[in-house]
């Protein structure tokens, strides 16, 4: 997939939240931006993930429960709101752990 296109949001916790929910109640994808001391770490596998192009990246994961174990992870209860907004809205997610990006997308 192509991400160039996509809007790139920098997570910033309760705002960036609102501003993602509204890029998918209107099914358009969003890209968040999180910060370096993120932590990203999940086994892939158990969110029924593929492989992506590159190592760090997996594809088409289960976005409930991949967003809502990081929210749980970062103490971010925001992204555990989005997990339910995007998994109603019919979402799946991408991570790229390398760059820390999430990609929320039909």
């Amino acid at each position: 997939m192509d991400y160039g296109n996509m809007p790139v949001l920098k997570w910033e916790g309760a705002i960036s939240a609102k501003k993602a929910s509204a890029q998918i109640h209107h099914a358009e994808p969003v890209i968040l931006q999180m910060s370096e001391d993120f932590n990203m770490s999940v086994d892939a596998s158990a969110y029924g993930c593929r492989d992506g192009k590159t190592s760090g990246s997996h594809i088409d994961c289960n976005v409930e429960s991949l967003l809502k174990t990081l929210a749980e992870e970062n103490a971010q209860p925001e992204l555990a709101k989005l997990a339910t907004v995007a998994h109603t809205a019919g979402q799946v997610v991408d991570i790229d752990t390398d760059k820390r990006r999430i990609i929320i997308h039909d």
